[in-house]
């Protein structure tokens, strides 16, 4: 992004960058700096904190108290060392800069694989991986999912997962966190390489890429087997395309033309939300288009934004026909009524994210609420010199932080929303401000005294790496995983990630196995959800009656008649553990207000209900077949 700070008071590489090859420059010892420069050091320092989370992490699946602390420090340490680097170091070569665009979101997927090296642990996951089965199976696109009907008809992920299987004879679970992994990297890269075509800077390209690592999902939500994982990076191939079209001429504009509608069709085939936030941001670039000088407007970006709008209502209305039903909760979820989350990630046992969670996520949010309009307003001063419509739709596009807020607050599922929100939101926001932090942190004073120049400069830089560490810090404490499955342990009850298990992997398995597939199954949520997407039966809600009470009642008997209900899966655990995101189904009519687990025999009745039988026990796990009782 153009910055309004004078040229006079900028470093030296500061200077836009213009070629490929990298950058040799004086580091104040006398000698220049070549090749890699500082790299491996950045990389051994990042490397060791991911290291001391890795410990934190095998501490915490042994219930030690300290692993809590020690996940903390490594954290801080990932996400200090290299905006130390960026704002301390008077000089950096192009290759550093680039070094920690990738270094980044390899240590962050690296502590996904700490957290599970060898299996999915995130239910959205297992829905995606029936999918993949299915095209494996089937070599055909477009079947049933019985657990997200939509996951189906937008098969980027899936498709590319199943060649890799199919070529590599490697698990889906293998392959899809090789897909993710290299998905996860290319993001960075990607935003990284868009930063240095807009700014021309690669210290704050690589800042940029360090600031939106801190968001609430980058480490986790956004590097799981979803489809979102692999949208994201051709979102943003689709934006550099669009950067490089408009700063070429002739063939080579139209040709970066082709580029972008072609990254965007995989987008578009890929998630739907990713798809919307592609057109939401390329709809900006046409809208700052008459607030820019003549010459820097472009035709091809409506030509852009038309072709791709086209392709999402083409795809959404004729191919992802379940995309409006889908997108309709959450619709609603917006507007404050009953959405598809009525239950919060964010409640806990407790009713509430722990206080110190809160403090830190309010902090990070307050320090957006003040950067981003600086950006903007900095952005907005210098159009008159921008040869582009790209940076002011951006640092317009910062401003949607007040959308999230918004959302944040006034939404039935806020805090969830928002969340997910800020994948999108922060890639605009990320740019606009590392402009500001690299832009005050790097500034020369006018005239200084001796030794003046040096200390302010370095405590502008402790100053930027603090605010860093804040969002990092807030990002983590109010993104996924929440608070009560941050780090990995025994089976929690209702705790997401920490839910899954070999108990409820097995039962699943067993279902796929021996059960006829598409039967209706009644259970607490995340087993539901489980035997949903792993056992291939019918996802069902509204069931929380049936184990709410400790006898089988005629409602009872009526509710399974109606809605089909063919087994009933009782994982005891229910009833020896509080729900630790506050619900035990879902919808649950008692969330966030329950005292002590379900009684014992709200499950045990279904031995004794005439017409049911037995099918599985594991002794943590049983299934009954209850389609006789409903005659």
């Amino acid at each position: 992004m153009t910055v309004s700070v004078e040229s006079a008071t900028l470093e030296a590489e500061e200077v836009p960058v213009t070629s490929s090859t990298n950058v040799v420059i004086d580091d104040g010892t006398g000698s220049p700096q070549r090749g890699l420069g500082r790299v491996p050091e950045l990389a051994l320092g990042m490397a060791c904190a991911t290291i001391v989370v890795a410990v934190a992490f095998a501490g915490a699946r042994s219930s030690k108290s300290w692993a809590t602390d020690l996940f903390w420090v490594g954290q801080i340490a990932l996400y200090a060392t290299p905006a130390a680097f960026l704002l301390l170091r008077r000089s950096i070569l192009k290759a550093e800069a680039f070094g920690i665009a990738v270094l980044m979101p390899v240590a962050t997927f690296l502590i996904l694989a700490y957290y599970s090296p060898d299996q999915f642990r995130f239910l959205d996951e297992f829905q995606h991986a029936q999918t993949a089965q299915a095209i494996l199976a089937t070599h055909h696109l477009f079947h049933v999912n019985t657990s997200l009907p939509v996951s189906a008809q937008y098969p980027g992920l899936e498709i590319i997962t199943s060649a890799v299987v199919a070529i590599t004879h490697l698990s889906i679970t293998t392959s899809g966190m090789i897909v993710t992994g290299i998905a996860h990297v290319l993001v960075g890269l990607c935003l990284y390489f868009l930063v240095l075509e807009v700014a021309g800077r690669p210290r704050i390209a690589a800042f940029a890429a360090v600031i939106y690592a801190t968001g609430p999902h980058y480490q986790f939500f956004d590097s799981y087997f979803i489809y979102q994982s692999i949208a994201i990076p051709f979102l943003l191939l689709s934006l550099l395309a669009v950067v490089k079209m408009v700063k070429s001429k002739g063939g080579v504009a139209t040709a970066w033309g082709a580029v972008a509608i072609a990254t965007g069709a995989v987008t578009v085939v890929s998630h739907h939300i990713t798809s919307y936030a592609l057109v939401a941001v390329l709809f900006l670039f046409v809208v700052v288009q008459p607030f820019l000088p003549r010459p820097a407007r472009s035709w091809r970006v409506v030509v852009v934004f038309l072709v791709v709008t086209a392709m999402v209502v083409g795809w959404d209305l004729g191919v992802a026909t379940a995309t409006l039903a889908y997108i309709k909760p959450i619709i609603d979820s917006l507007l404050g009524r009953h959405g598809i989350l009525p239950n919060s990630h964010k409640q806990g046992v407790s009713g509430t994210l722990p206080l110190a969670d809160t403090v830190w996520e309010y902090a990070s949010t307050l320090l957006l609420v003040v950067l981003v309009p600086l950006g903007a307003w900095q952005a907005w001063k210098a159009r008159a010199r921008e040869s582009n419509a790209v940076s002011l739709g951006l640092a317009l596009g910062a401003l949607s932080i007040f959308i999230v807020l918004v959302v944040r607050v006034a939404s039935g599922d806020g805090s969830e929303l928002a969340g997910r929100a800020m994948s999108f939101a922060l890639i605009p926001i990320s740019i606009v401000c590392a402009v500001v932090i690299i832009d005050r942190a790097r500034r020369k004073p006018g005239r200084p005294k001796h030794g003046v120049r040096r200390f302010q400069n370095f405590g502008m830089a402790v100053i930027g790496t603090s605010v860093l560490v804040v969002l990092a810090v807030g990002g983590i404490a109010g993104g996924w995983p929440s608070y009560y499955a941050r780090l990995p342990g025994p089976y929690r009850v209702s705790a997401y990630e920490r839910s899954v298990d070999q108990h409820n992997l097995d039962a699943a398995a067993w279902a796929a196995e021996k059960l006829p597939r598409g039967g209706g199954v009644a259970s607490d949520d995340f087993t539901e959800s489980m035997f949903s997407s792993l056992g291939n039966q019918a996802y069902q809600r509204n069931l929380a009656g049936l184990f709410l009470t400790t006898n089988y009642t005629a409602a009872d008997r009526t509710l399974v008649k109606n809605r089909r209900i063919t087994y009933v899966v009782a994982d005891k655990r229910i009833t020896e553990q509080l729900p630790a995101a506050g619900f035990y189904f879902s919808p649950d009519p008692h969330q966030g207000n329950y005292k002590k687990p379900l009684a014992r025999a709200s499950l045990d009745k279904f031995n004794s209900v005439p017409g049911a039988s037995r099918v599985f026990d594991d002794g943590t796990i049983v299934i009954y077949d209850v389609a006789g009782t409903a005659k």
